[in-house]
């Protein structure tokens, strides 16, 4: 029986991380985004220099007879002490390995989450009790898009953003009641993993093809309806309909209710960004959902902030609050920090109320759409955050 090439255990502290893998024979050479920080027959490697801002990664080369015979790339990042008030994924240490013979992650346990529902390309693959997960059924010369979703009861939150609700957010739960018959009170948690080809991802360090620079990119979130004509929750509107956008997940969708686009290049040695900000209409109805008035939100509730990075990369953060003009309801609520660099990778990271349908999209030079994050709606009544929020996290091992 032939003997695999896969790493055998991994081990962070606050100060290190530590790897070992099967001793097959040959010798070892271990680089750290592509520098080399080890030779040695013995199977294990210790790293006490860690950038804690960034996700890094290993490339581990099995030598023998002077070529190299296998290949593992992992992808990791350092342990750090959990922040205050910090999202709960922002800093989550999420590991994926990849070898010749299987696709493994392996993630930080969430308090308080007892399973976890794993994701192969967005079709469910089973339910699990363990913080690890092992593919050996993928396709070396396809991409593949790992998911991993699990909930928490929000009384086991202790997250700022969970447990300090507003004043508004207090009458909204009163004029737009909950349905009983609905989920229970939960946050929702995701965290997405793209790995690229291992037919291209396992090559030697030395014989990689330089990864072709990305020269322009776009960024797209919408939230929207889905229904054509939807009730109003708030029981003292004068409206108690509305029109919605009667569409599906769509990154070309024409109706919605808000709309973020973000586009920007790296040109000469800087990246350039520019932003577009929209609302949709908000169509109000009568009790025969007949046309009674309509408005439009103001845009001013969306905030784009560039952050600081260097000129191969590219920082920024959306911070969105629009209500409906028509009626007092709690406003979208939705935040998201970014960030890619020119060799196309990416570490987005956010969360939302869970209504309405929240779409995210990205796509680098001519290539489609990419779908980053996607989910329908629990009800306008969750829309105060009261209920539960959805956390989010999108990277890619390339």
């Amino acid at each position: 029986m032939e003997k695999l090439f896969e790493i055998q255990q991994m081990d962070h502290s606050l100060g290190d991380i530590t790897f070992t893998w099967s001793d097959i024979g040959g010798y070892y050479r271990v680089y750290k985004d592509d520098r080399q920080v080890y030779e040695g027959t013995a199977p294990k490697f210790t790293d006490g220099e860690l950038d804690s801002s960034h996700p890094f990664q290993y490339t581990v080369e099995r030598v023998e007879e002077g070529r190299v015979q296998n290949v593992i790339v992992i992808q990791t990042s350092a342990l750090t002490e959990v922040q205050k008030d910090e999202h709960p994924l922002q800093r989550l240490v999420i590991t994926t390995i990849a070898a010749s013979s299987q696709i493994a992650l392996s993630w930080e346990w969430i308090k308080d989450v007892e399973k976890f529902d794993i994701y192969r390309n967005g079709q469910y693959l089973e339910t699990i009790t363990d913080n690890r997960f092992i593919d050996r059924q993928t396709d070396s010369s396809e991409s593949v898009v790992y998911s991993v979703s699990a909930t928490r009861p929000l009384i086991d939150s202790n997250q700022k953003m969970n447990v300090s609700k507003s004043i508004a957010s207090k009458v909204y739960e009163v004029i737009m009641p909950p349905d009983p018959d609905n989920k229970p009170t939960e946050e929702v948690y995701t965290f997405s993993v793209r790995v690229k080809q291992r037919d291209r991802l396992l090559k030697p360090v030395a014989d990689r093809e330089r990864i072709s620079e990305v020269k322009q990119w776009k960024f797209r979130y919408t939230t929207f309806l889905k229904e054509d004509i939807i009730k109003n929750p708030n029981l003292f509107s004068p409206i108690p309909y509305f029109t919605g956008d009667d569409r599906d997940f769509n990154p070309e969708g024409k109706s919605f209710r808000t709309r973020v686009d973000i586009e920007g290049k790296f040109i000469g040695g800087d990246s350039a960004l520019q932003f577009t900000k929209a609302t949709g209409p908000s169509i109000g109805l009568n009790y025969l959902k007949r046309y009674k008035r309509h408005d439009h939100a103001s845009v001013d509730g969306i905030e784009i902030e560039r952050l600081e990075g260097s000129s191969t990369e590219v920082h920024f953060a959306i911070n969105h609050d629009v209500g409906n003009p028509l009626t007092a309801s709690p406003p979208i609520h939705y935040e998201v920090k970014a960030h890619l660099d020119q060799q196309g990778n990416l570490d987005l990271v956010g969360y939302h109320n869970d209504a309405p349908h929240h779409e995210i999209y990205l796509a680098f030079d001519d290539e489609d759409w990419r779908s980053v994050h996607r989910t329908e709606s629990e009800g306008l009544a969750y829309l105060s955050g009261v209920l539960g929020d959805n956390y989010w996290r999108y990277m890619t091992c390339n």
